[in-house]
Parts: C-alpha cells; sequence; structure tokens
C-alpha cells in the first residue's frame, strides 16, 4: 500500500516527459516564432521606408574637373581635386549618391566666373569664391538635391604665360638581348620632336622629352611599339605617345685589318708606324654581313699628339666604322713610329 503513491509520482513525471517530448507542440511553438520575426521584420521595412522619405543634411564628396582657363595662361599651381558640398535630400535619393562607387565630376568653367586678384599678390594669382559658383554647380546635379554651402569656400588659381617649344624626344628603355642577338642598327622614334606647349620657366629647364620606362629581356627579333611620353607636370604635348623601332638580327662575328692613316702630317715630313695596321673584329647582323668592306673602317694617329706622348709610340683611335655593328676591338692600341723629313 505504500509504494502507490511513489509508483503514481512515477507516472505522472514519465506522462510530463511524454508532452514536452510532443511533436505537435514543437511545430506550433516554431510557427509562433516565425509569425513574430515576420512582422517584426515587416516593422522593420516600414520604419526603414518612411526614413528615407524624410529630408536629411548630409556631405557629398564630388570630384571636380577644371576647364577652360584664360586665354594664354596655365595653371602652375595644385587646386582641390574635389568638392565637399553639404546638401539636402531626402533619404532615398541621398542614399543612391552614397551607394556610388564613383560620382561623376562636377565640371568647373573657371574662365565662365569674375577672376578675383589675391591682395599682395601678382595678376597670375586669382581666387573665385565657391558660394558664387553654387547656382551653376546646381544645375549640373538632379533637382531634388539641394547644395547648402561647398567647401572649401574659396579656390586660388596661379597662372602663368604659355609658350610653346619643340623638344627632341628621347626613349628611356633597357634592353637584354637572347644569346647570339644584337641590335643593327639605330634606335629611331616617330615623331622624334613633339611640340610643348607650357609655363616659360618650365620649359627654360628642359633639353628633351623622356618617354616611359621600358625593358625589354629575351629580345631575338626587331622591336615595334607604341610608347607613351613621361608626363612633366602642367605641360602638354602634341601628341601622346611616340613609335619605337628596334631593328634586332642574329649576329656573326667578322675581322678586318684596316691601314693605320697619319694625319696632320706636315708634308715635309714622312710618318711610318709598326706595325702599319690594324685588325679589327666586330659583331655584324646576318642580314648586313654581305655589305661590310675594309673602307667602311678607318683607324688613325695623330702626328700632333707627338709631344705628349711618353715613348717612342703613338695612339691609335678608331674614328670611323659602321653604324650597325657591335662589339667593336681592335689591336694594336699603341704603335711605335720612324719619323724622316
Amino acid at each position: 500500500m505504500q509504494k502507490r503513491p511513489a509508483r503514481r509520482l512515477k507516472e505522472i513525471l514519465l506522462s510530463g516527459i511524454t508532452l514536452n517530448n510532443d511533436p505537435s507542440r514543437k511545430i506550433t511553438l516554431n510557427g509562433r516564432l516565425l509569425v513574430f520575426f515576420f512582422f517584426l521584420l515587416l516593422s522593420i521595412v516600414f520604419w526603414f521606408v518612411t526614413a528615407l522619405n524624410r529630408d536629411y543634411n548630409t556631405v557629398l564628396y564630388f570630384p571636380v574637373q577644371y576647364i577652360r582657363f584664360p586665354e594664354g595662361k596655365v595653371l602652375i599651381n595644385d587646386v582641390p581635386d574635389r568638392l565637399n558640398m553639404n546638401v539636402k535630400s531626402q533619404g532615398y535619393t541621398l542614399l543612391r549618391y552614397k551607394l556610388k562607387s564613383r560620382l561623376s565630376p562636377i565640371v568647373f568653367d573657371v574662365n565662365s566666373f569674375t577672376l578675383n586678384t589675391v591682395p599682395g599678390k601678382s595678376e597670375s594669382f586669382v581666387y573665385i569664391l565657391t558660394d558664387f559658383a553654387k547656382e551653376r554647380i546646381q544645375q549640373q546635379m538632379t533637382s531634388d538635391v539641394e547644395i547648402l554651402s561647398i567647401e572649401p569656400d574659396t579656390l586660388i588659381f596661379q597662372f602663368a604665360v604659355m609658350v610653346e617649344a619643340w623638344l627632341k624626344v628621347k626613349p628611356d628603355i633597357e634592353i637584354e638581348f637572347q644569346k647570339q642577338f644584337m641590335q643593327v642598327g639605330p634606335l629611331t622614334l616617330d615623331p622624334d620632336s613633339v611640340l610643348v606647349s607650357g609655363p616659360a620657366n618650365a620649359l627654360d629647364t628642359l633639353e628633351h622629352i623622356l618617354t616611359e620606362f621600358r625593358k625589354y629581356t629575351g629580345v631575338n627579333k626587331s622591336i615595334t611599339e607604341k610608347v607613351s611620353l613621361h608626363k612633366h607636370g602642367n605641360l602638354k604635348f602634341n601628341t601622346s605617345d611616340v613609335t619605337i623601332y628596334i631593328p634586332v638580327d642574329k649576329f656573326t662575328e667578322a675581322a678586318f685589318k684596316v691601314p693605320i692613316q697619319v694625319v696632320n702630317l706636315p708634308d715635309s715630313l714622312n710618318l711610318k708606324t709598326f706595325p702599319g695596321t690594324v685588325e679589327i673584329t666586330y659583331q655584324v647582323g646576318l642580314s648586313n654581313y654581305e655589305k661590310i668592306n675594309q673602307h667602311m673602317f678607318r683607324a688613325e694617329v695623330d702626328y700632333l699628339s707627338i709631344e705628349n706622348n711618353i715613348g717612342n709610340q703613338l695612339q691609335v683611335s678608331l674614328v670611323r666604322y659602321p653604324e650597325f655593328v657591335g662589339a667593336i676591338q681592335y689591336y694594336p692600341k699603341n704603335v711605335e713610329y720612324i719619323l724622316e723629313k
């Protein structure tokens, strides 16, 4: 009789466990949570939509493009590359601007504004108050955006008189040839000069215009390529690039013996060198091999250098050789001589 209450308690506990594991109860509970989160999300969406319909003030950063400077003048100072605009508009519009990865630049027509001279500066220093530009900038934006203010509040420009000059183009290149290949002629540029315009103080310091650097490796054929010109501050060129041509060919080695010529020798004297010839070795492209002859080379000694020489020797100079040969060597570099009257 005493075991019945204990047995009864056990049955109640077991029945409770079975109730808590009832699948239908779980489904009902999950359904209620889904309904709750659905209405929570819906309320957030309605709140977000309502918030976007309101007007807000914010700062937008617009890139700026300056055009039409005073005639015959060139800008020589740095000006802001963006305008910070405090604007007012609906949340929808502002969100659209904020989400853009790149805003369209504001075109700033400098010559259309009244240019005020900076106090204490020459006439080359002028300024524009951006507050007076607000109306024209507003025309470049959508009508649902109102510009309240612009930073910076002042744009300062320094101009210089523009001049022009033709300058030679100089290639900035480095070449590594494949084995048994070489350059077989002069490098050429088309065009080889450019018309450069800019402030006089900038052009006066330049002797030539460099191309952008190029490095060629493993070269085994002629190179023809367009190369951009290296930019120089405020300078402008009549062309942005040039065509570079480098003739390349497989080479072979060859040699010639060339008689030594004596220069600046008085008619009353006779000078003989020992030996009377020099041996010249060189590399030449296969396409030019048959064009070579010994008359294309000239080796000289100068009679006037006798007084400056130590001992009975004169220095030999190779004063002429074809432009399409390379790796030139000659021997001997110095020769003995006999002077006769």
